[in-house]
C-alpha cells in the first residue's frame, strides 16, 4: 500500500496561509531523530528547518528567518 499524503489548510492569527501535509512513517521518524537529542527533547535549531522542509508544503523553501515573531 502506497503512502498518499494528506494536506491541510491553515491560516495564522496573523493572516498568513500555510498549507500542511503528512509525512510517511519513515519521513517522520527521520524528523525525530534528527530533531531531538538523547534524552528527546526538541533541538529548535534542528527540528524547524526540516519541520518547514518536509510538512509545509505552500508556502515552499521557508526558513526560520522569515518569520517576525516565534509564535508565527
Amino acid at each position: 500500500m502506497a503512502f498518499t499524503p494528506k494536506t491541510k489548510e491553515f491560516e495564522s492569527k496573523a493572516g498568513n496561509k500555510y498549507t500542511f501535509q503528512t509525512v510517511p512513517n519513515s519521513t517522520q521518524a527521520h524528523i525525530w531523530d534528527e530533531g531531538t537529542n538523547d534524552a528527546g527533547a526538541v533541538i529548535n535549531k534542528k527540528m524547524m528547518p526540516l519541520m518547514l522542509e518536509n510538512i509545509v508544503v505552500d508556502p515552499q523553501n521557508l526558513t526560520m528567518d522569515d518569520f517576525d515573531t516565534w509564535a508565527e
